[in-house]
């Protein structure tokens, strides 16, 4: 999709006159507004120069709710940013999955792991990630604490592709306003306005593509699946799942698929068209889990050791199923399966042939990482065959 050109200088009083009003934007004006915040973000503008205007205009936007085409505009920012091209050697469809955050209820890493067991399956699978955004452990902390460069070059992330089918990568390495956006959040005068700024997380939700690619799966905590979704069909996308992952009831929501209740799906179609429904955990035979056995684990260490057990077998708890649920889905998407339940049969077969911990061994080796650390956390793990970390 070729963007347009916006204003070079928007006309901030106008827009979020517009906003204040509860009036709907055009695509060129978020665009616009996006580029402006972008670029006050890659020159480390201070908090207090940047904090209205994020507030003004995704606050405004929170409140209004973003239409699709006012988070179309602000996908076209976000890919004017990106400052490397991909270029991937595969003749496999590959696919790129992640969340949004806003969870109402903080879990363990389920993506990282997922996309582990889903290339281990045969999906061709890659993940892009920061810094901990508003959980306790963001995907690339998980990454490096499993021993993965996730800083190497392009060129090695796609030496990775065409090797061993996946990756995990930094996407602040390929969005210049992404770290100073991650470092202006930790600050306590943003942090209490986050809730706020749930416009700002659909934008990234929709727009987060450093790879260039036409696949995703992406995760949601708020019921806007069809509006991310209709974002990425106009956007070209070949297949995409959008799912908000729910507990026994809507108090607990969660951007991943879900072994604790329902789940909303929309799916974008080969033809670009959008459909919508409901999986339940019980659809392919899963026990719903107790949200007790799928909670953050309390520190980061933890939270790795608890990674590594699953991805060893060990661990046949609910968090399995849940890894096991959101590998599933990458894999349908990547055309390896043929629906969740051959997704999850053969993820489960991945796992249990010890092709998961194999994939991610190749992985901290080919992508430059610290395999001392990684042998001494498998060291650690494979000793212990407990299902409560």
């Amino acid at each position: 999709m070729t963007p347009n050109k916006p204003p070079t200088t928007p006309d901030l009083t106008e827009i979020i006159a517009h906003l204040s009003n509860g009036e709907n934007l055009t695509s060129l004006q978020t665009q616009s507004v996006a580029q402006t915040l972008f670029t006050q973000l890659t020159q480390n503008k201070h908090p207090t120069e940047i904090l209205p205007l994020m507030v003004a205009f995704f606050g405004g936007l929170t409140i209004k709710k973003p239409t699709v085409d006012e988070l179309t505009g602000m996908v076209q920012a976000m890919d004017a940013t990106r400052t490397s091209a991909f270029q991937f050697n595969t003749n496999k469809p590959l696919v790129t999955a992640g969340g949004t955050g806003g969870d109402t209820f903080p879990t363990i890493n389920i993506t990282t792991p997922a996309l582990i067991i889903a290339a281990a399956a045969g999906a061709c699978a890659i993940k892009s990630g920061s810094k901990s955004f508003s959980s306790k452990t963001g995907c690339i902390d998980l990454a490096q604490n499993l021993g993965i460069n996730v800083y190497t070059t392009p060129q090695v992330v796609e030496q990775c592709i065409h090797t061993i089918q996946t990756s995990v990568w930094a996407s602040a390495g390929i969005y210049p306003w992404m770290k100073p956006l991650i470092d202006l959040t930790a600050d306590k005068a943003t942090h209490t306005v986050m809730p706020m700024l749930y416009a700002m997380r659909l934008m990234i939700a929709a727009g987060l593509n450093p790879f260039g690619l036409k696949r995703q799966v992406r995760g949601v905590s708020q019921p806007y699946t069809e509006t991310i979704a209709s974002v990425l069909s106009k956007n070209g996308y070949d297949r995409a799942l959008v799912v908000l992952g729910y507990g026994a009831d809507e108090n607990i929501r969660i951007d991943e698929f879900s072994n604790l209740g329902r789940n909303i799906i929309s799916e974008v179609k080969p033809n670009g068209s959008i459909d919508t429904y409901c999986f339940y955990p019980e659809d392919i035979g899963l026990k719903r889990g107790n949200p007790q056995e799928i909670v953050y684990p309390g520190s980061p260490e933890l939270n790795t050791q608890t990674i590594v057990k699953i991805l060893l077998g060990k661990d046949q708890s609910a968090r399995q199923d849940l890894i096991l649920l959101n590998a599933a889905s990458i894999l349908y998407i990547a055309e390896s399966a043929s629906d969740l339940k051959d997704g999850y049969d053969l993820a489960k077969q991945a796992l249990y042939d010890g092709l998961a911990i194999e994939k991610l061994n190749q992985l901290v080796t080919l992508s430059g990482g610290n395999t001392k650390h990684f042998q001494s956390i498998l060291r650690q793990n494979q000793g212990n065959n407990n299902n409560v970390p």
